[in-house]
């Protein structure tokens, strides 16, 4: 008996890949146990990006609804008008300004995308208290309190501020990424609010934060790290290199735009590292599924040489499978590179491999061996 845990990194309409890999997974899952994902998995945790998909299948959706959000609402959360604006650099730094995403014009935004999609079949619109099954994790960071909350709907004391908070005021708030949407206001009391921004920004890959949260609120069970298998999806690794010249004119504005492919992607990375040496020291079980969305160099890297840059870069999934070059969009607000992105994913699935055990496992025999290595997880009573 496995206790298991679906983790989601961030990356904004990247989330799309994740969508379309998540839904192999359904399959899979499906075929061998005839549950659905809500079922399945008894915790699952998503920053960002990452907390729509979970509070989308905490709602009990599909893995095709969800990729048909970012394909016909991806426009609706990241405006063009703004995206335009955004691309004006020079005007912006000019004027001392960074042009930000609305959370909500007219019947835009991304609130708007979120109150109408996050509705569950027995609430409606739910808090996150609701969610009885399955345990929940979406953090976010609080820039007032300068910490990391761990919204879940299972606290572990009697209780919790956010208990009666609608799950896509939480989902707004884990996803509002520092650069590009303003901080978003969570009500604390009657009398307070509390500003949260992108929970990337303490943990884009959460998977670390679901183990420790796992064995805590399932002490009562003894439950052990042994005991625990972890899906981590990522929405693609960023390769786009940056020289010297390059950073070292940037500025403060220069600097604050990269920010997040300069910063989250580590901080994912290291989780993605410390829960497989975790795992694996104890007999755990973790599958990391994710790829470089470009191929940018020659050769094998050399130690003390650089690797010479591709002319054209491109996605070695989409070679491999289909002789064709493309590069794919590593924009986290591009909605138009939604179908690129869901044909690298569908193309990863196809001809790429993961280490799970042993080097070089195809993708989809790496997933149907882990959700046929895991039965359902027994609570003790």
């Amino acid at each position: 008996m496995t206790f298991k845990i679906l983790s989601l990194d961030g990356g904004g309409i990247r989330g799309v890949l994740s969508a379309r890999l998540l839904q192999e997974v359904e399959t899979v899952i499906r075929e061998k146990h005839k549950q659905e994902l809500h079922q399945y998995f008894d915790l699952i945790t998503g920053t960002s990006t990452g907390s729509i998909i979970t509070a989308a299948i905490a709602c009990q959706m599909k893995a095709q609804e969800m990729i048909d959000v970012y394909l016909n609402e991806g426009e609706n959360i990241f405006l063009d008008s703004v995206r335009q604006q955004r691309k004006w650099r020079k005007v912006s730094e000019a004027i001392g300004s960074h042009v930000l995403y609305p959370h909500e014009t007219g019947e835009q935004g991304l609130t708007k995308v979120l109150q109408k999609t996050l509705i569950h079949p027995k609430f409606g619109s739910p808090t996150i208290s609701q969610i009885d099954k399955p345990y929940i994790l979406i953090p976010a960071y609080d820039v007032y309190s300068r910490n990391t909350t761990w919204f879940a709907n299972n606290p572990v004391d009697d209780g919790a501020w956010y208990d009666n908070i609608d799950l896509w005021k939480i989902c707004t708030a884990s996803a509002s990424a520092p650069t590009f949407f303003p901080p978003y206001e969570l009500p604390y009391n009657e009398e307070e609010n509390l500003p949260h921004i992108d929970g990337g920004v303490s943990a884009n890959n959460p998977g670390l934060m679901a183990i420790a949260h796992a064995l805590l609120i399932e002490k009562k069970n003894n439950l052990k790290l042994k005991d625990i298998a972890v899906l981590s999806i990522g929405t693609g690794d960023t390769t786009c290199p940056y020289s010297y010249e390059e950073v070292k004119n940037w500025g403060l504005l220069g600097w604050a735009k990269h920010l997040p492919d300069m910063f989250l992607n580590p901080g994912a990375q290291n989780s993605e590292v410390i829960c497989e040496q975790i795992l694996d020291s104890v007999g755990g079980d973790v599958l990391r599924l994710d790829f470089d969305l470009n191929h940018r160099f020659e050769g094998e890297k050399q130690p003390g040489r650089l690797r010479p840059l591709l002319d054209q870069p491109y996605n070695e999934y989409i070679y491999k499978n289909k002789n064709k070059y493309k590069e794919i969009s590593e924009e986290i607000d591009n909605p138009e590179a939604c179908p690129e992105l869901i044909e690298a994913a569908e193309c990863y699935l196809d001809c790429g491999e993961v280490y799970y055990g042993q080097p070089g496992v195809p993708v989809r025999e790496a997933i149907k061996e882990f959700i046929n290595s895991h039965s359902p997880y027994i609570q003790a009573n």
